[in-house]
């Protein structure tokens, strides 16, 4: 019998990560939302077999409710950057419609909280957000133990090492230099995000397996200064590190120096007890290294 899924962010990074695994599973019938079904993006996620329905996280409850009716599970990923202050309202939405009509399985992205595990002496609303939807969805599946929640922690992408953080050539010499705001003796966890549907997949299989897990979705471990070692060895140009100070890296931006600020004290996915392996028994990772000669990546 197939499983309904209703996946939001269909056609962003993580969410589309998880579309086509489970288009590739015939166990899975796959639902996504978008305010343009039409777009180019929709056009090659219903050419996979994904239906897509003109809808968004900011309709009201029962729009949301008439999408999930009939659905078996979520995967709820949702957008700090496109609605931040109304991030946690939308979650927290979304959630209780997944209860009220009746979906067996809730999955949802979540992140590590600044503001809880510094006793509140750091926070960060595009992660703290996420924690607030986490702890609602947790409380729902606590008082209805038919709601089955999991939840998985997405890592530091390393699409943004091509997007965002991508280093500059040095005047006058063929080296270059990544600025970053990661303190450079901090690790972090890394990975390429096309690959998170291989573990949303897993859970989405195992319902009971999963219940109430957290489940980091983590490639590789790395600090500032292997990344820029492994980018010297790819390009065969020399990439240096210089550390920028969060405050002066995020001036424009205080959300991108709050963020930074609380990986630097508190470092990456250490913090939870979650089990780094179990994306790894899924499949083999694909690395820094292999990701960046899979894509021909160049310094230019």
């Amino acid at each position: 019998m197939n499983k309904k899924v209703l996946v939001f962010g269909g056609t962003g990074y993580q969410g589309g990560s998880v579309v086509r695994e489970l288009l590739k599973d015939d166990l899975f019938k796959v639902i996504t939302i978008s305010r343009n079904p039409d777009s180019e993006k929709c056009k090659e996620i219903k050419k996979l077999g994904a239906q897509v329905l003109k809808c968004d996280e900011s309709q009201p409850k029962e729009e949301i409710e008439k999408i999930m009716k009939g659905c078996d599970c979520v995967y709820l990923v949702t957008n700090s950057q496109g609605y931040c202050e109304k991030e946690a309202e939308y979650g927290i939405k979304i959630a209780d419609a997944a209860l009220k009509t009746g979906v067996k399985h809730f999955v949802f992205s979540t992140v590590p909280g600044p503001f809880k595990i510094s006793n509140g002496k750091l926070k960060s609303p595009d992660l703290d957000n996420k924690v607030e939807i986490e702890e609602h969805v947790k409380q729902l599946s606590k008082s209805n133990p038919e709601f089955i929640s999991s939840f998985v922690i997405a890592p530091w992408y390393y699409q943004n090492f091509i997007n965002y953080y991508k280093p500059q050539k040095e005047s006058g010499s063929d080296k270059y230099i990544l600025k970053w705001a990661c303190d450079p003796k901090v690790s972090l966890d890394y990975g390429d995000i096309d690959e998170i549907g291989l573990l949303v997949r897993e859970i989405f299989k195992n319902p009971t397996k999963y219940s109430g897990e957290t489940i980091p979705f983590s490639s590789e471990i790395l600090t500032p200064i292997q990344i820029v070692e492994i980018m010297s060895k790819v390009t065969n140009k020399k990439v240096t590190y210089q550390f920028v100070d969060p405050k002066e890296f995020g001036k424009n931006e205080e959300e991108v120096s709050l963020m930074f600020a609380f990986f630097n004290e508190y470092g990456g996915f250490n913090i939870y007890k979650g089990d780094r392996s179990i994306a790894h028994n899924i499949k083999k990772l694909t690395n820094f290294e292999e990701f960046l000669k899979k894509i021909n990546y160049k310094l230019e």
